[in-house]
């Protein structure tokens, strides 16, 4: 079975979330796909910036979504 990476960036501060975004790419196991998806998380943590990150409380969620097509 392979999975989808998908991801949601929200703000605590807000209590809002954007729409979830859905990578284009599968991945051969969940361990694969969870390992990408903390590591995508702490980039866009980083991309994003601490001030922005503790002024918004921001917080990146993710599953790994078992594709039907595999």
């Amino acid at each position: 079975m392979k999975f989808t990476l998908v991801m949601t960036i929200c703000s605590q501060m807000y209590a809002t979330c954007m729409p979830p975004l859905e990578h284009n790419y599968l991945y051969e196991s969940h361990f694969d796909c969870a390992s990408i998806g903390y590591l995508r998380s702490f980039d866009t943590l980083n991309k994003l910036g601490s001030d922005r990150v503790n002024n918004e409380r921001i917080i990146v969620n993710f599953i790994c979504k078992p594709s039907l097509n595999s």
